[in-house]
């Protein structure tokens, strides 16, 4: 006859098998897809977020952080420009899938341009360049209504954030002096730049 004793233990220990909890790994999410992707579009377009794994909740950001479930839930397209920080011509989105009994996905990251229909007009720069002295009166004029003239004198591409052109002015540096200036209107994408390059010396 066996010995109780063992028997007992080894019941024990078959039970202590049976009911350990097993782990399992989660499978994760496969990363949110945008349509379309990256690029330039017209103002108006719609972009979409979806997610290849049924009932999938995504969040997105456009302020450069990975998204979590605190941030903005993705429930409708986006359009271009709606969605972009304010006075910007770009925006970079991330989106992340999240979904109970789900690993949360990779972050997917798309970047986008808006383009207009319109384009401002180039400025005009008087003088064109050439010689010219701390006295000489220089003017830049764009053809484009309710347009706004920025520009610089460091050879660096105007932006908005530049000197803002309200009337004629003078250059009080001498030597060779590089000006740029750029016209731009809401709504509209931005002129060219015009470039003037003068010589300037004390009269």
């Amino acid at each position: 006859m066996k010995n109780p004793r063992f028997i007992l233990i080894l019941v024990l220990v078959l039970f202590s098998l049976s009911c350990s909890k097993k782990t399992t790994e989660l499978i994760q999410l496969d990363a949110p897809i945008f349509n379309p992707g990256s690029g330039t579009y017209l103002a108006g377009q719609a972009i979409y977020i979806t997610c290849p794994e049924y009932g999938a909740s995504i969040y997105y950001t456009v302020n450069g952080s990975d998204p979590t479930q605190n941030d903005v839930l993705y429930d409708r397209p986006l359009i271009i420009p709606n969605f972009f920080p304010e006075g910007a011509n770009s925006a970079t989105i991330k989106a992340r899938a999240y979904k109970e009994g789900f690993d949360p996905s990779n972050v997917s990251t798309a970047t986008y341009f808006v383009s207009y229909y319109n384009t401002v007009a180039t400025p005009i720069i008087s003088p064109v360049g050439g010689n010219i002295t701390t006295e000489t009166i220089i003017t830049i004029v764009c053809p484009t209504y309710e347009a706004q003239i920025y520009y610089t004198l460091d050879g660096t591409e105007p932006t908005q954030n530049s000197i803002h052109y309200s009337e004629g002015f003078t250059i009080s540096q001498t030597g060779e002096v590089t000006l740029k200036a750029r016209a731009f209107r809401q709504n509209w994408n931005p002129s060219e730049i015009a470039v003037a390059n003068y010589v300037v010396s004390n009269p």
